[in-house]
């Protein structure tokens, strides 16, 4: 019994290859069964009765068909298809069979009647499309009827297909009350099972939907269910409660509640005083998705609270608030990546040749200013790879790129670093000198070009603008280390010399002599004064230099009671930072037993730019106590005379950059005679230094100029011997004072 069911496929839970539904195939197989059973009970008949009639046609006619119809039964699983287009045609085919080989009228006309089932059965296996064609050929066998047509090419009296007549009969009794109604059964045994099923399903629907209602309201996401046409469709409580739909009937546009989004990415919205992300878009049918929504306020803000930070961090990191420009850290990024794109660059420092009127004569917001203009020059650069960065100390650096030599490269710079600029009411001139460290021949780090790049500028020579990472400049640091080193020593051990150099009137009376430091060193011979000046500065050794010739200056005087003229030192502005300072001045002359005026201080314009009242109030601590001040290479900064009226200044020596073309040029011959008037008018005396030539000297004494010091009246001489012949003049009456 089970193998008769799984054969006709009365369980429709089979599963079928090709997407094949079990009762088209079981309805086929009945069919092909019923047909193959009359066919075999013909064949039957007509062996038994073979003896009879010896005609064999019958025969062979049912054997024919019944070979057929087993042969799609066999294939009515495999090829479902032909074999239900294969049964139609068999049928039509004994239609036209019975047509053909039955005399008799009535009976043709019943096997014309047995075409008309064929759009039933093609109805039933194949589809509407087919049994639509079929019963438009049925018109065929049905003009045949009503017009008494007969298609037999048998006579009447042709007895050898008589018996047909009952086989036709029986045919279409068996097909119409057995074949057709149980293929019939089957199909609705089918559809009555798809009902039951479809009632269950959608029973189970309701149950599902009930509980997806139940889930979606108290889900604790809020959901909103939008259709194709950007509509909110449903919403549950929660969405509800975010969106505050409460104020908007349903369905609403969904643009009516989501405005523009705060971030397209993330998309996140506002909505009244919240803020909305939609966290998930799903697709659950054409025409309906479900949004997923949260409320990101919290974490919104805390977002902006963290960019804020993040900016805050990413300038402290990157750049200096105080002059408005990118720091070392962003400079060392921008090499790096320079050095992965592999094209040659050089690092340049641009080291700032008037740092003490930057650090201590401009004000905060004039600095910035300056920086701004550098800033905008570098914009008009295209040689610069990027823009410009602050090292500190004055010092500015930039990636410049190069296909030339470095040295032009560096004097392009230094002649677009070296202008003239207005902050505020200040005329400032801002001068660097170029140092370059190439890559790749000079470093393959950002860390070591800039470090090169730095031993460059420091070790660069004082009257050079321009200089080149060389690796013997390593050297040249550790030699000048070893001089600092040795100048230590030599002050400890007291082997520098000091020499004088005098001051004349313009009728060659001296007025006073000024201090200055030799050094003769055993290991490395005589060392220029500059050299070891700048060292002592490099290395902190400049104010115990200062002590050092101020002391060894007082002690030498002390030997010599009688001179009546000064003896000026030099000073810097790192000797009073100290808060003492005036307080060892006084303390020298005091063990000395010297009067206050025998020394006289040379400062710089710097000097006094550094802390104003802090310095203001040494000077005058000094001034008070009897010591004169006068101010050294006046007109290489940018002071006036009339601010020198607030310290107690009593001399000011003119640079010899003012005098040298005083002879041929007119603007600095009227400048100088300005300027000479207003001391004169203020009292305060007025000094040319570096006075050469007798034309030098008239042409400065022409425009009231009366104090001069310079190789013409005299060149610097050792102490002992100058103060020594100045005093056995003085006593044998060759000199009066």
């Amino acid at each position: 019994m089970y193998n008769l069911r799984h054969f006709f496929y009365l369980d429709d839970n089979v599963q079928l290859p090709q997407q094949m539904v079990n009762w088209r195939i079981s309805a086929l197989r009945i069919i092909l069964v019923t047909m193959l059973s009359i066919c075999v009970v013909i064949l039957l008949h007509n062996l038994h009765a073979l003896n009879d009639t010896k005609n064999t046609q019958n025969l062979q006619v049912a054997l024919s068909l019944t070979t057929i119809l087993a042969a799609l039964l066999c294939l009515s699983q495999k090829f479902y298809q032909l074999c239900a287009h294969a049964l139609l045609l068999v049928i039509i085919a004994a239609a036209i069979s019975i047509n053909l080989f039955t005399p008799a009228l009535q009976v043709a006309q019943i096997g014309s009647i047995f075409t008309y089932v064929t759009p039933i059965i093609a109805l039933l296996l194949i589809g509407q499309k087919t049994a639509s064609c079929y019963a438009i050929l049925n018109l065929i066998p049905l003009y045949f009827i009503f017009q008494d047509l007969s298609t037999s090419v048998l006579n009447a009296q042709n007895e050898v297909l008589n018996n047909a007549n009952y086989y036709v009969h029986c045919l279409v009794f068996f097909f119409f009350n057995i074949c057709i109604p149980l293929a019939v059964w089957r199909t609705s045994l089918a559809a009555n099972r798809l009902h039951k099923q479809f009632q269950k399903h959608t029973k189970l629907l309701e149950k599902q939907k009930n509980l997806y209602r139940k889930f979606f309201q108290k889900a604790y996401s809020a959901i909103i269910l939008v259709n194709e046409e950007q509509q909110i469709v449903e919403a549950n409580q929660k969405a509800k409660q975010l969106l505050n739909l409460y104020h908007h009937p349903l369905p609403c546009p969904i643009s009516h509640v989501l405005n523009a989004a705060l971030d397209h990415t993330t998309k996140l919205y506002k909505v009244n005083n919240a803020i909305v992300q939609i966290d998930a878009q799903e697709h659950h049918e054409k025409s309906l998705s479900a949004w997923y929504l949260s409320d990101a306020s919290e974490q919104f803000y805390l977002q902006q609270q963290f960019k804020a930070l993040g900016a805050q961090h990413h300038q402290t990191k990157y750049f200096n608030t105080h002059v408005n420009l990118p720091n070392t850290t962003w400079l060392t990024e921008q090499i790096d990546t320079a050095i992965q794109g592999g094209e040659p660059f050089a690092i340049a420092i641009a080291d700032n040749q008037n740092l003490q009127m930057l650090e201590h004569g401009i004000t905060a917001e004039q600095r910035k200013l300056l920086y701004k203009h550098i800033n905008k020059l570098f914009e008009h650069y295209p040689q610069a790879g990027s823009s410009v960065a602050y090292l500190g100390s004055g010092r500015i650096g930039f990636i410049a790129q190069y296909h030339e030599s470095l040295l032009t490269v560096a004097k392009h710079w230094q002649n677009n670093l070296d202008f003239w600029v207005k902050l505020g009411e200040l005329q400032y001139h801002a001068k660097y000198a170029i140092s370059l460290a190439a890559y790749p021949q000079h470093g393959y780090s950002a860390e070591r070009l800039i470090k090169n790049a730095v031993q460059a500028c420091e070790l660069r020579q004082s009257n050079s603008l321009c200089s080149i990472f060389d690796f013997s400049i390593k050297k040249q640091r550790l030699a000048r280390h070893e001089m600092a080193l040795l100048l230590e020593k030599a002050l400890e051990q007291d082997e520098l010399e000091i020499y004088l150099q005098g001051k004349h009137f313009s009728c060659s009376r001296l007025i006073g002599f000024e201090a200055l430091a030799r050094w003769n060193c055993k290991l490395l011979g005589f060392v220029p004064a500059g050299e070891f000046i700048a060292i002592a500065e490099e290395f902190g050794l400049i104010e115990m230099l200062t002590q050092h010739i101020i002391r060894k200056l007082c002690q030498t005087l002390s030997h010599y009671p009688e001179l009546p003229i000064p003896v000026a030192v030099n000073v810097s502005a790192q000797d009073l930072e100290q808060d003492d300072f005036a307080a060892q001045i006084k303390a020298h002359l005091s063990d000395h037993r010297l009067s206050p005026s025998a020394i006289e201080l040379e400062l710089t314009e710097y000097s006094i730019a550094n802390d104003r009242a802090h310095t203001l109030m040494q000077l005058k601590s000094l001034s008070q106590y009897g010591v004169k001040i006068a101010i050294d290479d006046f007109g290489t900064g940018y002071s006036n005379i009339a601010r020198l009226i607030e310290y107690p200044i009593t001399r000011l020596k003119f640079d010899r950059s003012l005098l040298d073309r005083i002879d041929s040029d007119r603007n600095q011959h009227a400048l100088l005679s300005g300027m000479v008037k207003i001391c004169a008018e203020m009292g305060i005396a007025a000094l040319a230094e570096g006075v050469e030539t007798p034309i030098q000297r008239d042409a400065l004494a022409s425009l009231g100029m009366q104090e001069f010091q310079g190789y013409l009246y005299s060149k610097p001489q050792p102490i002992e011997q100058v103060l020594s012949e100045f005093v056995n003049e003085i006593q044998s009456g060759l000199r009066t004072y």
